[in-house]
């Protein structure tokens, strides 16, 4: 055989060992990282939410794995399958999930990842699983998670860190003045989201006034319009402004229009909710100026569940009672 041919060949077959080496030298196992989401969902459908979490490197804080909490779902993940892998056990490794709950129409679907950690196999988190923030709005109302951990909507943001389930979620505004738009004031929220984007989490909800709070308020400042027409535009049911702008009682042959400006506009103070409806009042004498007035006070409801709007002192003197739109808070 000709030297060349023959050294040539030497090499072919060396390139074919060194490439056999390198083939097995990787490690294709991901039967620890299989068995570790598998072991994750068993201990959600059993209710185990601290054992669940501790397979994790997410940081949960205690409320939120608490068995007894984590229990008093509505539901908990059922019949968790995987659907699809990629990776191994020696790096990265992703496995989606299928698992159903009890009362839903959509399956829940959520991708996992695992990493070795200090030598350990750990799930890293999935997709879907940051905070989910409650609160930091103008609502008296409360929000109570599983029956156990309550949340007041007007203080600062709560950040919410869950296990994925099916979370009994109520609205409660001690007011009576609002509900949850769109939807009953107790719900089943499911972290993550079901027949969407699985990387949500489906806490949204917007308070919203009830429909006869508006007609209420309306019916309120006509009556106190009213009554300020018949003082002769200086009396306790008249705005202030229209008090400190004139210096003496109108005749009684003087009409007003009152032509209201957008609004009206509804704030929160020390769980109260309080209402400025502003107007601009033209009078038949032309002699006197057009002006800007308000009336703002507090919405309550009456022991027989009317609306009733209570002017406050710099805008009205006289409470009133009130007599159907949504409108949001904000």
């Amino acid at each position: 055989m000709d030297m060349r041919k023959r050294t040539a060949l030497v090499g072919v077959l060396a390139i074919a060992v060194s490439l056999t080496g390198c083939a097995r030298g990787i490690d294709t196992d991901d039967s620890g990282s299989t068995a570790l989401v598998e072991e994750f969902f068993a201990h959600l459908e059993a209710g185990e939410a601290t054992k669940a979490a501790a397979l994790t490197t997410i940081d949960f804080p205690d409320e939120f794995i608490d068995d007894d909490f984590y229990r008093a779902s509505d539901a908990l993940p059922t019949d968790a399958r995987i659907v699809e892998t990629t990776g191994y056990d020696a790096g990265r490794f992703t496995a989606t999930v299928e698992y159903t709950f009890d009362g839903a129409e959509a399956p829940g679907k959520l991708e996992l990842v695992v990493y070795r950690e200090d030598g350990e196999l750990q799930i890293t988190g999935w997709r879907g699983d940051t905070p989910i923030t409650i609160g930091g709005i103008e609502s008296a109302a409360t929000v109570t998670v599983n029956d156990q951990l309550e949340y007041p909507l007007a203080e600062d943001g709560a950040e919410l860190q869950l296990l994925p389930g099916a979370y009994g979620v109520s609205y409660d505004d001690p007011t009576g003045l609002t509900k949850l738009l769109g939807t009953e004031d107790a719900f089943t929220a499911y972290v993550p989201n079901l027949g969407g984007d699985e990387g949500q989490a489906d806490f949204s909800f917007s308070p919203a006034f009830t429909p006869d709070v508006e007609p209420g308020l309306a019916a309120a400042v006509e009556g106190l319009q009213a009554a300020c027409a018949a003082e002769r535009f200086v009396g306790p049911s008249c705005p202030a402004e229209l008090t400190a702008s004139l210096p003496e009682p109108l005749g009684e042959a003087v009409t007003a229009q009152w032509f209201r400006e957008p609004g009206p506009a509804f704030t929160l103070i020390d769980g109260e909710y309080h209402a400025t409806s502003t107007f601009r009042i033209r009078f038949s004498d032309d002699e006197l100026p057009i002006t800007t007035v308000s009336y703002t006070g507090v919405l309550t409801r009456d022991t027989a569940g009317a609306v009733t709007f209570t002017p406050e002192p710099s805008s009205s003197s006289a409470p009133t009672a009130g007599g159907d739109v949504d409108e949001p808070l904000g």
